[in-house]
């Protein structure tokens, strides 16, 4: 399976028993427009190469765009990670995706899908006919005594669709099935969040089912909440996160040289310790003054939502994306909106990363698309 995000491939083999996910093998490929080819890899080090595609086990890889077509470099990448094509499930993440629930009478499937595929624009303001429309229904609720049914329409701009499957079949593929990356999010979450109106113990009871999940990348951030653990709102804002990678490194190089060496003197020890506190301060306002537009929009969203639940608040907060473990985000996040902020997933889930995908186990926070796909029955 593989999450597409502009440049960045995510590809990976796993294998799935329930809410139980190992991954098999992970790997990460983008295409940088950059004047020279240079693999960049998990420790930060750069190693030039021919303008050939290496595969390393476990690795980044980031390719340097010097020659030749994105789809050949892509297509060479997938052959030599012996990725089946054929079978290769697919997510896809791009901008001007809009989102709407409706809430619709039961009806056989034939009939809703014949109601939204001739009739969908009634539910848009915009021009439908500049977009793609696909729709999933979510659930069945009681409505004024009779039994509806929810559904998620999506509607994807079509000259985004277009610019992808174009690239798809220069690759070679034509996948049966594209999930939207975000549906997937709310797919992983919901499923790891007990549902109160089913579960019956304590700590059922007491999980919080109003969720927010921010999926951070480096140059978008998309915003998903879920109502009791059903696909609310959906939104996405372009921002620059990479500015910040010399912030994480800074910090990261701090925390590994802790404790290091020899035993120093008091002196040197203080000075390192306010050099330390220093560095973190310039690391909190770099990170907080990045996040200002994100910050902006969430609290926007969240009234939005408070707005049509009497007043009331999202009830936790679930980050993930490649952007999640910036230093010191998650106290920012926490501290300016006033809600309770996590990184990862709920209950502590995690998937279990195989021999073979140990290096990139560190990151298991940042690979919530891909999660959310397995997790997709059929």
């Amino acid at each position: 399976m593989a999450v597409v995000r502009g440049d960045h491939w995510v590809v990976a083999k796993v294998a799935r028993r329930k809410l139980k996910l190992d991954i098999l093998h992970l790997s990460e490929f983008r295409v940088v427009p950059e004047p020279e080819p240079v693999f960049e890899f998990e420790d930060g080090q750069e190693q030039p190469e021919e303008n050939l595609l290496v595969q390393k086990e476990g690795l980044q890889e980031d390719k340097r765009l010097t020659g030749g077509k994105r789809s050949d470099l892509l297509k060479a990448w997938l052959h030599k990670n012996h990725v089946p094509l054929k079978k290769l499930q697919l997510a896809v993440s791009c901008p001007g995706v809009i989102t709407r629930m409706i809430t619709l009478p039961i009806m056989a499937s034939k009939d809703l899908d014949k109601l939204l595929t001739e009739q969908v624009e009634q539910y848009f303001t915009l021009n439908i006919s500049d977009y793609v429309v696909d729709y999933r229904v979510l659930d069945r609720l009681v409505e004024d005594g009779e039994i509806r049914q929810r559904v998620l329409l999506a509607a994807l701009p079509k000259y985004q669709w277009e610019t992808l499957w174009s690239e798809w079949e220069e690759i070679g593929f034509k996948p049966q099935v594209v999930d939207l990356a975000a549906d997937g999010l709310a797919r992983l979450y919901s499923k790891l969040t007990p549902n109160t109106s089913k579960g019956k113990s304590t700590t059922e009871l007491e999980a919080p089912l109003d969720l927010a999940i921010i999926e951070l990348s480096a140059d978008r951030v998309e915003f998903i909440l879920l109502e009791q653990g059903v696909f609310f709102l959906y939104s996405d804002l372009e921002v620059s996160l990479d500015v910040l990678d010399q912030v994480r490194i800074a910090v990261n190089s701090t925390s590994k040289g802790v404790g290091d060496g020899q035993p120093e003197e008091k002196e040197e020890t203080e000075a390192m310790d306010l050099q330390t506190a220093k560095l973190h301060a310039w690391a909190k306002t770099e990170v907080e003054a990045s996040l200002g537009n994100v910050l902006q929009s969430l609290s926007e969203f969240f009234g939005f939502f408070a707005a049509r639940h009497f007043g009331k608040s999202i009830d936790r907060i679930y980050l993930t994306g490649d952007y999640a473990d910036l230093p010191f985000i998650q106290e920012i996040i926490q501290s300016n909106l006033e809600i309770f902020t996590q990184v990862g997933f709920p209950n502590a889930w995690r998937p279990r990363f195989s021999s073979r995908a140990k290096p990139l186990q560190k990151n298991w926070m940042k690979y919530g698309s891909l999660y959310g796909l397995a997790m997709r029955e059929g």
